[in-house]
């Protein structure tokens, strides 16, 4: 990701602060990024131990953050290393901030902050001034995370003050975000707005769309604290909006987690589950820890207001737990005291299935909402603190304890009337109309200058010059057109000549495929059984096995003309082949196919007989040489968007059965089965963009393969 963003929640009554969402971008890793793969190559094939391959190391930690931190670390250890091994002090800070970077995704916030505190030191001693300010701006964000807002204003101050100095403007942009954050967590709502309205400049300046987007998210925000609930959905929306176009979907999230908070406020409490579970499906697949506990909260909220305690309560215990464990004291009194409401509101009838009796239900909720006012007093959050002291009143008044309830009121009012005094709303509006009015003017003064010039040039230009620039320009003109019809053309050849390679390579694929399972050699042996059973005058076994046989026949072609079939119908068809190759082998082997529970054969889509080719082998080239009976286990299941076949026996194994067979033509027919699913796949990668992939592993006795597909739904 690029630019920052910091997009971040209120906090709300009965709900927690602050979702934070960072892009990190760090100055050393400006250029088009590599994808792991293209960087573990390059990598692979520079052994040196010099300073390409520490940024190599670098990049390939940063790259890591966002989906795998074990192996984010992994390498920016190693890129620690061996930049202290070749004493590159600017190299190592920057190995420093990615090993940050994946830190602060796993939410290991203490280790975060002393990755960013050693990165800090080296750029000082080299006088960087820009690392030096993205090192402030990191402690900053890290600062906040753990609810340590004085600090985190402090080093933010320090970040903007730093960057004014360098003189680079996206730089300042990201720099501003972060001291905006922290004035807002602070309450300070006129510097906070100010701040973004200062990011929102720069990013129009630079045309930084990720920035721009972040800014109106930010704006969003301070709307919200003052309950502006239009003006906060507008902002949001349009940060949305930008996010969606970027496919930047962890700003997706969090852009949608907000939408829900305002929902939240105004009572449409559906459309707060809707957007919340949406945001909750991309952190989790993205592994944001926080967000994720966020989402939990609002929906715990939503469905109390529902009176669907069940699920209220299982939400809000899952998000405590992690605030708990990222120490977010800020989010974890807002818990805290969403817990105290719901034993103080909710039937005695839930509450007893919970082992709390009518009688226990103040004593509980006043003990939660002491402890929420004590970490809301910790952490410095002006609003979550005069919420948590409201509610505390209501606790103690409910108790009938009118004195403690009169000082939490108090405490209340002094604090609320601190954060929402009329001088602040009247700044916040002055500021936004004075940003209006100078963009407006500036825009204007711009146009006048260009104007004046134009005009200044068109006067002085000579005739000769202006018939020359025509004709140079039309010449240009013609060759761009010219180039432009020749690149589209040999563009369009490429890609149907590409098209219609992949469409020959599918169409001989499907061919092989169904050559390999109308094996000549399978028909000829069934053929011949079915003889052998009428010469012994076995008409009942001839009869069954006759049958099969066509059923199995029919079934292939049948199959033949579809891409995909039911994991059902696969089975089936596969089930009459083994059936058919254990009548002819006078069933010395035993089948089992077992299928997950949460699986459904009927709708799920496969290719039709994957599995055959691997089955024979396990029969003809496992069981059939092996000394007495064997058994073959079929199992399939789902992991994530994953289906896996697992293909296991007892035979004989692999390495017995190639020296039983060499110089034999067993081994070819073996190697061409297997290397038309092996083409199968590969199809399968190339128009799905998957990563199916066979696994054959040697098992103490017999042989186990696995094969990984796309799962695909009916539904």
């Amino acid at each position: 990701m690029r630019g920052s963003l910091l997009s971040f929640k209120k906090y709300r009554p009965f709900q927690l602060a602050a979702s934070l969402l960072v892009a990190y971008a760090f100055e050393f890793c400006s250029a088009q990024s590599l994808k792991n793969d293209s960087l573990l190559t390059i990598l692979n094939s520079h052994p040196q131990t010099d300073t390409v391959r520490v940024d190599l190391l670098t990049k390939i930690a940063l790259e890591h953050a966002a989906t795998d931190q074990a192996a984010g670390l992994r390498y920016a250890d190693m890129a620690i290393r061996l930049a202290r091994q070749l004493n590159q002090r600017r190299q190592l800070a920057d190995a420093y901030l990615a090993e940050a970077k994946n830190y602060e995704y796993r939410t290991d916030l203490k280790d975060a902050l002393a990755a960013s505190f050693s990165a800090l030191t080296e750029y000082q001693g080299l006088g960087s001034k820009p690392g030096v300010a993205l090192c402030y701006m990191r402690i900053a964000y890290d600062y906040y995370a753990v609810a340590n807002y004085p600090a985190s204003l402090d080093y933010a101050r320090k970040a903007v003050n730093t960057a004014q100095r360098t003189g680079n403007k996206k730089l300042l942009g990201q720099c501003l975000t972060a001291l905006g954050t922290s004035y807002n967590l602070l309450a300070d709502y006129p510097k906070a707005i100010d701040c973004y309205l200062g990011q929102l400049h720069v990013a129009e300046e630079l045309r930084d769309t990720s920035a721009i987007a972040s800014a109106m998210g930010n704006i969003g925000v301070v709307y919200y604290y003052l309950k502006k609930y239009p003006q906060a959905l507008n902002y949001y929306r349009q940060c949305l909006e930008l996010f969606t176009k970027l496919n930047n979907q962890i700003a997706v999230a969090a852009a949608l987690n907000n939408i829900g908070a305002v929902y939240l406020e105004t009572g449409d409490y559906a459309k707060v589950i809707d957007y919340n579970k949406k945001a909750l499906t991309i952190n989790r697949r993205a592994g944001m820890t926080k967000g994720e506990a966020n989402d939990l909260m609002d929906m715990s909220l939503a469905y109390t207001h529902l009176n669907n305690y069940d699920d209220a309560f299982a939400c809000l215990t899952k998000a405590t737990g992690v605030y708990n464990r990222i120490g977010a004291k800020n989010n974890s009194s807002i818990a805290l005291g969403q817990m105290a409401s719901i034993y103080m509101d909710a039937p005695a009838g839930w509450l007893e299935k919970q082992g709390i009796s009518p009688a226990m239900r103040l004593q509980k909720a006043a003990e939660l909402q002491q402890r929420a006012v004590q970490l809301a007093n910790e952490t410095k959050n002006l609003n979550n603190e005069a919420d948590q002291w409201k509610k505390l009143s209501l606790v103690y008044e409910r108790q009938k304890n009118y004195e403690e309830a009169l000082k939490s009121y108090r405490y209340y009012a002094a604090l609320k009337d601190s954060v929402f005094n009329d001088k602040k709303q009247q700044e916040i509006t002055r500021l936004t109309l004075q940003y209006d009015y100078d963009k407006k003017e500036a825009d204007l003064r711009a146009k006048n200058a260009q104007m004046r010039a134009a005009a200044s040039a068109e006067i002085t230009r000579q005739k000769v010059i202006k018939n020359a620039a025509v004709i140079i320009g039309f010449v240009l003109i013609l060759s761009g057109c010219t180039i432009f019809i020749f690149y589209w053309r040999r563009k369009t050849a490429k890609e149907k000549l590409r098209e219609a390679e992949f469409k020959t390579q599918v169409a001989e694929t499907e061919l092989k495929a169904l050559r390999a399972q109308l094996n000549p050699h399978f028909i000829f042996n069934s053929l011949n059984s079915i003889s052998d059973y009428i010469a012994r005058h076995d008409k009942a076994t001839a009869d069954i096995y006759l049958v099969k046989f066509a059923k199995l026949m029919r079934r292939i072609l049948e199959n033949s003309e579809q891409k995909t079939i039911s994991l059902a119908d696969d089975l089936k068809t596969l089930e009459l082949y083994m059936q058919l190759e254990a009548l002819r082998l006078d069933n010395k082997f035993l089948y089992e196919i077992v299928i997950e529970d949460h699986l459904d054969p009927e709708t799920t889509m496969v290719p039709p007989m994957l599995l055959q080719p691997f089955v024979e082998n396990s029969i003809w080239h496992g069981i059939s040489p092996k000394d007495g009976c064997g058994k073959i286990l079929i199992g399939v299941k789902k992991q994530g968007d994953i289906i896996e076949y697992v293909v296991e026996d007892n035979g004989i194994g692999r390495e017995r059965s190639a020296a039983l067979k060499k110089g034999k033509s067993g081994s070819a027919r073996r190697s061409f089965g297997i290397k038309v699913i092996q083409s199968r796949i590969n199809i399968i990668n190339e128009s799905r963009q998957a990563r199916s992939k066979v696994e054959m592993t040697d098992l103490d006795e017999g042989t186990r393969v696995s094969i990984k597909l796309p799962y695909e739904s009916s539904l």
